[in-house]
């Protein structure tokens, strides 16, 4: 139970972080009008960066578990502490706080213009499924990075990373080969004017770390 709880998280919160400017950037990265020049680089630019994202999520939170087991974590001191976090970040994205601390750095522009685009995007992919490297969307990020420590279990840590990438890696790669079609094109432009959006994501992510602070105080 518990930990199907905190992959759906991870899952809404990497989905959550497509709204970035580094998502918005990437659709426009990989699409066929845009540095992929085509379709066939265009799919293969996807491919991988989801690859990227996995990977990234992987270390990210395979690594922070590995952190807790070294620290003795598991016990029910450390799930009670991240329970607490769970329900502050669930406030906090319920009401739509800003993000903080937030880390303010995008993916580096130039990969696109000198790298073959599937090489770049690979490394994108990576940046964006480490979490902590780009701007971070939603406080679940944080909450889920404290639920990894405090499981300390790594095979579930690399579970968490793998959910995270997937969703940071769906909304770009189900945008980018239409992004020159009306239809894409209206997608994208919603996900930039509308902030109604964001926010009823932030309120989903909400819902899951709400369950998540259940699940893991009755661990």
């Amino acid at each position: 139970m518990l930990t199907a709880v905190l992959l759906t998280t991870a899952l809404a919160a990497g989905v959550t972080g497509a709204w970035s400017p580094c998502g918005l950037s990437l659709v426009e990265t990989l699409a066929p009008n845009g540095f992929a020049r085509g379709l066939r680089t265009s799919l293969a630019a996807c491919a991988t960066f989801a690859v990227g994202a996995l990977a990234g999520g992987a270390i990210t939170f395979g690594g922070l578990a590995l952190v807790g087991a070294a620290l003795g974590a598991g016990g029910s001191a450390a799930l009670g502490a991240a329970a607490v976090v769970a329900v502050a970040a669930a406030a906090a994205e319920g009401r739509g706080l800003r993000i903080a601390p937030q880390i303010r750095r995008q993916v580096p522009e130039a990969w696109r213009r000198v790298l073959p685009v599937p090489v770049a995007a690979a490394g994108y992919g990576v940046l964006l499924g480490l979490g902590f490297t780009t701007f971070v969307l939603s406080f679940a990020v944080w909450a889920l990075a404290g639920a990894s420590i405090a499981l300390g279990d790594p095979v579930t840590g690399v579970a968490l990373g793998h959910a995270f990438g997937t969703g940071r890696a769906l909304p770009v790669i189900a945008l980018a080969p239409f992004e020159g079609s009306d239809r894409g094109g209206a997608i994208t432009a919603a996900m930039c004017e509308r902030p109604a959006i964001l926010l009823a994501l932030r309120r989903i992510d909400a819902i899951a770390l709400a369950a998540c602070a259940i699940a893991l105080g009755t661990a």
